[in-house]
């Protein structure tokens, strides 16, 4: 029985800096040019908050009235009137994050090998592996043993590999292997299986995640967060995950610098809402589509800042996480794992550190680098939807047979990867910081 995967949605704090002004504005009344000229004049609050806010349509589309000699009279707009159309239409820009969970549960993945001791007991069909033992592993806490055996009959070849429970019994349940397994990573992977199966009642709620393929090896507890927009008018769903007005995929791994320093590290930013609404408002540029084609991506909003609204909520998720720090990736990391791409450079080594030195500066946070001790992989897991999780070499040549566990296959990939040193900018959340967002000082759009 698969258990049913279920969502954690938080609303981010964030504030309009729009509607605290007008609540700040001396001025109660004012004519339709008054207000237009003031909107106009305004310094430290972004256009595209301006404009979404529906004070420019309402403003414009008042009437001009003349009275009886023909004379313009101006209209007065109430302020009250503009907060109240400002907070109904900004409303449609609110976010929240969610993460996906289930319950599910995950044994180590790590074996202790035991050169002299041998499992207590034994089951009389697995006796004649046991005593060709040529290499034996114990699971840490939970009393598997996978045995490497030198035992050959006529259906049997030497060597082999047999899995013992923690009552000595010998795994057969394999679809493919009844007993014995050829190689080590398949023992491991069926040993991996039935612990999760025959222990499922005693996990625990877990990330629910689908891309920790792409993640730095190494990490723990990686994470897949969607910023979304729930008020939004115009409906989206990303290609990834089967979600509504997802507008940000954000991806997280937590892990020690080379320093042993906690670090909330981002592995990944990426919006593909916005990149649609570029690649066919381009299309649309080129005439290959027309404005009625039903291929169009509605509008959505942050389509200039949606890199600085995730850093926000980065920041939001290591607060409620303890973390003081959090890493980014550079250009370079990103373009070799997906190979090399202008829009990746922008991001990472432009975009991300532009706004990260304006955090910085304005909240009096430490900017720094760091490193991070990873692997660097001699290939990649790939899923193959008919068989399993494959590994292939960096010819993208199979190296391993198809395996039912994910983090099984990542962690063969771990094991034949040689370790390297890998440097990120770091953001200190300072206590400034900290505080403002905790308060609702951190606005929506801007800084």
């Amino acid at each position: 029985m698969t258990t049913a995967v279920f969502a954690k949605m938080f609303p981010l704090p964030f504030h309009s800096k729009l509607i605290d002004w007008l609540e700040q504005c001396p001025q109660k009344i004012a004519t339709i040019p008054q207000w237009l000229g003031m909107l106009n004049n305004l310094q430290n609050i972004r256009k595209e908050e301006l404009e979404l806010s529906g004070l420019y349509d309402f403003l414009t589309s008042m009437t001009i009235h003349t009275n009886e000699l023909g004379l313009r009279t101006e209209n007065k707009i109430r302020k009250s009137e503009l907060i109240k159309i400002a907070r109904a239409e900004l409303s449609k820009c609110e976010v929240i994050i969610q993460s996906h969970w289930k319950q599910s549960f995950h044994p180590s993945i790590n074996v202790k090998t035991q050169p002299e001791k041998r499992p207590l007991r034994i089951e009389n069909k697995a006796k004649r592996f046991v005593e060709k033992a040529q290499s034996c592993y114990q699971h840490p806490s939970l009393g598997f043993w996978i045995i490497r055996t030198g035992y050959e009959d006529l259906a049997t070849i030497a060597p082999n590999w047999i899995v013992l429970d923690q009552r000595g019994k010998m795994l057969q349940s394999h679809h493919k292997h009844q007993g014995w397994f050829p190689t080590a990573v398949e023992a491991f992977d069926e040993m991996h299986r039935v612990i999760r199966m025959r222990f499922a009642e005693f996990g625990t709620d877990r990330p629910s995640t689908v891309f920790d393929q792409y993640a730095f090896l190494g990490g723990n507890n990686y994470q897949e967060w969607f910023v979304c927009l729930p008020n939004w008018p115009n409906s989206y769903k990303d290609d990834h995950f089967d979600l509504e007005q997802l507008l940000i995929h954000i991806r997280t791994t937590e892990r020690l610098d080379q320093d042993g320093n906690p670090l909330l590290m981002v592995e990944e930013l990426q919006s593909p809402w916005l990149a649609d609404i570029r690649k066919f408002d381009e299309m649309l540029k080129e005439g290959e589509i027309d404005e009625d084609d039903e291929r169009l991506v509605p509008a959505a909003p942050f389509e200039h800042e949606w890199h600085e609204l995730a850093i926000k909520a980065l920041i939001w998720l290591a607060i409620k996480q303890g973390y003081q720090r959090i890493g980014f990736t550079s250009g370079k990391q990103q373009c070799d794992r997906w190979g090399h791409l202008d829009g990746l450079m922008n991001l990472y080594d432009i975009d991300v550190p532009k706004t990260l030195k304006r955090i910085a500066s304005r909240f009096e946070c430490e900017l720094s680098w760091s490193t991070i001790v990873t692997r660097k992989p001699d290939g990649s897991v790939r899923l193959d939807r008919k068989t399993g999780w494959i590994v292939r070499d960096k010819n993208n040549k199979p190296i391993t047979p198809p395996l039912l566990n994910k983090d099984v296959a990542l962690h063969f990939l771990g094991e034949r990867s040689s370790l390297v040193k890998e440097p990120v900018r770091v953001l200190q959340v300072s206590q400034k910081l900290k505080e403002a967002l905790l308060k609702n000082e951190v606005p929506l759009f801007g800084w």
